[in-house]
């Protein structure tokens, strides 16, 4: 599947870092609900740089977000509604060699992280020991402490569809930088909308997004 910029229609988080004003909002939005390979539903919206977003005003520094809205790393960094994904999603190399945008580039960070150059994103490496309930996946990742860093989260469903690499065998991801990744379900932060019964995960084995029961046990990647 070539993908340039991912959209998902529910609740997505951008990266953190020091906002700067931005201009208007120049976006466009997709409504057609197709699905593409990989199970991804691309009905939600692409933003342009900059702007004021739905939800929220716009702000020139992270401390002056309004409630609700994070604030982007790709530049130029305002504060953004975490509804909507603004950054370029990377794409394997069989992906590029066919036309795809955003070669996917990492960086291990040698402290049991790993960053995504095209995303901004910081990576856990290594996984949890253990499965986790939706609930308690959520409430897991704000108790990290990392790598000196202790504002890691639960990725939103694009974010974890991200790192998702198409052109390797199952499991669906890099396996230099994400070694020994289990080709199963993982927790996503965004829940299905309308229902306190499904969140979205994402699966490592195809690289699909699904929605799974609250109550399954899940496997947790925190990022920041």
């Amino acid at each position: 599947m070539n993908r340039g910029t991912l959209a998902l229609p529910i609740a997505f988080s951008a990266g953190l870092l020091a906002c700067s004003s931005g201009a208007g909002n120049n976006g466009t939005s997709n409504t057609g609900g197709q699905v593409g390979i990989g199970g991804v539903v691309d009905t939600g919206g692409v933003l342009g740089t900059g702007g004021v977003q739905t939800g929220g005003s716009q702000a020139t520094s992270c401390a002056t977000c309004s409630a609700g809205l994070v604030c982007e790393r790709n530049p130029p960094a305002v504060c953004a509604d975490p509804n909507w994904a603004e950054w370029p999603v990377p794409n394997s190399e069989v992906d590029v060699a066919a036309g795809a945008p955003n070669l996917e580039s990492y960086s291990d960070n040698r402290d049991g992280t790993v960053t995504d150059n095209v995303t901004g994103l910081m990576w856990q490496q290594a996984l949890p020991a253990t499965k986790y309930f939706w609930g308690d996946a959520v409430a897991y990742c704000p108790t990290l402490t990392l790598a000196g860093h202790s504002d890691w989260r639960l990725p939103s469903v694009i974010e974890l569809a991200s790192i998702v690499d198409l052109g390797q065998p199952n499991p669906t991801i890099n396996p230099r930088y994400f070694p020994s990744t289990p080709s199963d379900f993982f927790w996503s932060a965004s829940p299905l909308a309308g229902s306190s019964s499904y969140a979205w995960s994402v699966i490592f084995g195809n690289g699909h997004t699904a929605r799974s029961l609250v109550s399954n046990a899940n496997y947790v990647r925190c990022v920041r």
